[in-house]
C-alpha cells in the first residue's frame, strides 16, 4: 500500500514566499518598535515619561537649567549637539536619556525632581510616597531615603554629565538592528537544520521542539547583544567621567553610594516587592540577564579610581618636596 510522503505547505514556492514575508515583516516591526520612540516619536516618548504637577508638565528650574548648561561646558559639547539635546523634568527619581546626537531627531536628558531638593523641608513638601503610601521621613528608613535623595551640587553635575554622555553614541542604532538580526538568525538556522536533518519528513513534534530551541537561542542572542552594548557604553561613560578630574571621581563614588542607599531604603519600604527588586546591598536584581553594570561595581570602580588619584597626588607632592629640598 502506497503511503503519502508528508510534505509541508511551507516547502512550496508560495509557502516559502509567505514565510519570508512574515519573518521580514516581524523583523521590521520589532526594529521599528525599538527605533521609533528614540527618533520619530521622541516627543511622544518625552510626554510619556515627563514629570507632571497639577496635571501640567513640570518645567526645569532656573537652577537646574544653569547646571545643565554648565555640564555642557564641562563636556565641551559642540554648538550643533547642544541644539540636539533637550533637558526636561522626568517622572521618578532616576535620570533618563533617550535618542542620540547621532540622529537628526536629537536626544532627551531627563532630570528627576529630587535634583531640586536642597534640604529635608523640600522633600517633606513633595509628600514622598512608596507604593502609594506616604513615607514617614522621621523613621530610620525614612531618614535613610531622604538622605539618599539629597545630592550635593557637584554630584548633580556628575549625574547630568553622565546622561549627556550616554546620548553621544550610536547605541540606539545598534540596538534597533538586533531584533531584525535575531529574527533572521532564527529563520535561516531553522531552514538550514530542516534541510540538513530532513525534518520535514519527521513528525511535527520534532520540528516544534527544534523551533522552540532555536527560538530561545535567538532570544538569548538578542538579549546578549543588547546587554553587552548597554554595559559597554556605561563602562565607557564612567571612564570618560573619571578623565574630568578628581572632583568628578569623588562625585561619582558619592552618586553611586546614594543610589545604593536609596535602593536599600526602597527594599525595606516596598516589602516583598522590594526584596524581589533590590538586593541587600542596593543592586537591582536580575535573573539571567545583566542589562546594566551593577551599581556596586560602578561604585567600586570610582572608589578604586579615587584611591589611585589620591596616591598619585601624594606621590607628586612628595616628589615636589624632594625636588625643592635638593
Amino acid at each position: 500500500m502506497a503511503t503519502k510522503k508528508p510534505i509541508s505547505w511551507f516547502l512550496t514556492e508560495r509557502g516559502r514566499r509567505f514565510s519570508f514575508a512574515i519573518v521580514t515583516s516581524t523583523g521590521i516591526a520589532l526594529t521599528a518598535a525599538r527605533f521609533a520612540p528614540h527618533t520619530f516619536f521622541l516627543g511622544h516618548y518625552k510626554d510619556f515619561v515627563h514629570y507632571y504637577s497639577n496635571g501640567k508638565p513640570g518645567e526645569l528650574s532656573d537652577d537646574l537649567q544653569k547646571k545643565y548648561e554648565k555640564c555642557l561646558d564641562i563636556l565641551k559639547v559642540s554648538q550643533v549637539h547642544r541644539k540636539l539635546i533637550e533637558p526636561f523634568t522626568v517622572f521618578g527619581y532616576d535620570l533618563f536619556h533617550a535618542g542620540s546626537t547621532s540622529s537628526k531627531f536629537g536626544a532627551l536628558v531627563g532630570i528627576p525632581i529630587n535634583f531640586t531638593y536642597q534640604s529635608l523641608d523640600d522633600i517633606e513638601k513633595q509628600n514622598v510616597q512608596v507604593n502609594q503610601k506616604k513615607v514617614d521621613l522621621s523613621s530610620e528608613v525614612g531618614k535613610k531615603l531622604a538622605d539618599a535623595l539629597l545630592l550635593p551640587d557637584k554630584v548633580k553635575e556628575f549625574a547630568i554629565c553622565r546622561e549627556i554622555l550616554m546620548t553621544q553614541n550610536s547605541k540606539v542604532m545598534f540596538e534597533s538592528t538586533y531584533p531584525f538580526m535575531s529574527i533572521f538568525l532564527v529563520y535561516n538556522l531553522s531552514q538550514y537544520l530542516n534541510r540538513r536533518l530532513n525534518l520535514y519528513a519527521a513528525p511535527q513534534n520534532a520540528r516544534a521542539i527544534l523551533y522552540s530551541i532555536i527560538g530561545l537561542f535567538g532570544l538569548g542572542v538578542y538579549f546578549l547583544m543588547k546587554d553587552m552594548t548597554e554595559v559597554h557604553y556605561e563602562t565607557s561613560v564612567d571612564k570618560k567621567l573619571c578623565e574630568l578630574g578628581p572632583d568628578f571621581i569623588e562625585s561619582g563614588a558619592i552618586f553611586y553610594e546614594k543610589l545604593l542607599q536609596r535602593n536599600q531604603a526602597l527594599r525595606e519600604l516596598m516589602g516583598k516587592e522590594g526584596e524581589k527588586k533590590y538586593s541587600k546591598l542596593g543592586n537591582e536584581n536580575y535573573s539571567l540577564r545583566q542589562p546594566h553594570v551593577a551599581l556596586i561595581h560602578r561604585k567600586q570602580f570610582f572608589d578604586q579610581q579615587l584611591k589611585e588619584s589620591k596616591e598619585k597626588l601624594d606621590e607628586n607632592i612628595k616628589n615636589n618636596t624632594n625636588f625643592s629640598e635638593s
